[in-house]
């Protein structure tokens, strides 16, 4: 839709107020009344008495509409009787002005009815808007509760894993390397055998401390997100063999704790879209903060977005959806597009640059 330049938009109505719109409709049925008694009789003014009239219909009250028709039927009977010619039978201007007060009295009708109508419909848009939009807000809220509760049962079940399940695969395995030192001991054949429980139970303690990581990310609550980011980069690293990198900068980030979950989990998310779908060997998490405002940027040297990519984060996959609405909780914006080596970048930032205050 074209916009007017800032030094073309209009600066002026006419008012709505409505005694203000009954001094304007008595003044212009005056003026007009003044130019009816000075031109020709045949040049009929009939028409422009309709202009004040429906003004004044459209804005004020009923009474005072059809005082105004009242009084637009009476100058102008008064200019007829002014410019009447002597030839003509006395008992037209009367008869006009009962024809012109007929169709002012229908045409004000029709704007009372117009009015009306509008006003219903406006009173309903609003109703609806409002309905609208307290849905969409009970919307958002329960789209909240259930992140929330999500989070909430994540890190419980990473606690349970990194307590429970970690503790009992570490007495195993220690009970496993005692028989393996017994076994030795005794020149038992089936030593090796122990050695080789002993080692896959410690794969297997390492794999459940890195799924208890990913669940509730104990880094995040004691030593903050850019540490939190470090150990999700390093465990990437670790667990794909894809090079997963961190650039940060020196100075702290001071954000609130809800802001850095969400942050941290739409990092995460990222990571994992990259290395199920980009076929990529280099991941790089950039992420900057300042004051209340941040930037993080995951990209990475995969195969790109596809030829037709969706035009939105909500019309993507799953993923794509929880970090939209991840990024939209927090007031942020997510942007999915090509990175400048050719892999996808995804993008979630605060309003405002960063980089502006530096």
């Amino acid at each position: 839709m074209a916009q007017f330049p800032a030094s073309l938009k209009p600066t002026w109505t006419l008012p709505s107020t409505p005694w203000k719109v009954s001094v304007i409709g008595i003044a212009m049925i005056v003026a007009i009344g003044i130019v009816d008694g000075l031109i020709e009789p045949q040049l009929s003014s009939a028409f422009f008495y309709l202009l004040p009239v429906i003004y004044v219909g459209r804005h004020a009250g009923w009474w005072t509409s059809l005082g105004c028709a009242v009084l637009a039927c009476v100058v102008s009977l008064n200019a007829d009787l002014l410019t009447q010619r002597t030839q003509v039978f006395s008992y037209l201007p009367f008869s006009n002005a009962s024809l012109r007060m007929g169709v002012l009295l229908i045409v004000l009708r029709l704007v009372r009815s117009l009015r009306d109508l509008n006003d219903s419909l406006e009173a309903r848009v609003r109703d609806r808007t409002s309905r609208l939009q307290a849905e969409v807000k009970e919307r958002l809220k329960l789209e909240s509760r259930i992140l929330e509760a999500r989070e909430s049962e994540q890190e419980r079940i990473g606690q349970d894993l990194h307590d429970g399940l970690c503790q009992h695969l570490v007495a195993t395995a220690f009970s496993a390397s005692l028989l393996q030192h017994k076994l030795e001991a005794k020149h038992v054949q089936e030593a090796g055998e122990a050695a080789k429980i002993v080692e896959l139970l410690d794969d297997s303690i390492t794999q459940a401390r890195d799924l208890s990581k990913g669940l509730y990310p104990v880094p995040l609550e004691k030593d903050g997100l850019e540490t939190a980011l470090q150990s999700l980069a390093d465990g990437t690293t670790k667990r794909t063999g894809i090079k997963c990198t961190l650039d940060v900068p020196d100075r702290p980030v001071d954000l609130e704790k809800n802001i850095t979950i969400h942050i941290y989990r739409i990092a995460q998310e990222a990571i994992n879209n990259a290395v199920k779908h980009s076929g990529a060997e280099r991941i790089l998490i950039e992420f900057e903060a300042a004051d209340d405002r941040f930037d993080l940027k995951v990209s990475d040297d995969g195969k790109g977005l596809p030829a037709n990519p969706p035009p939105a984060p909500a019309e993507g996959g799953m993923g794509l959806h929880i970090m939209d609405y991840r990024a939209r909780a927090i007031g942020a914006k997510l942007e999915v597009a090509e990175a400048k080596n050719g892999g996808t970048s995804v993008r979630c930032y605060s309003n405002g640059d960063i980089s502006a205050d530096e």
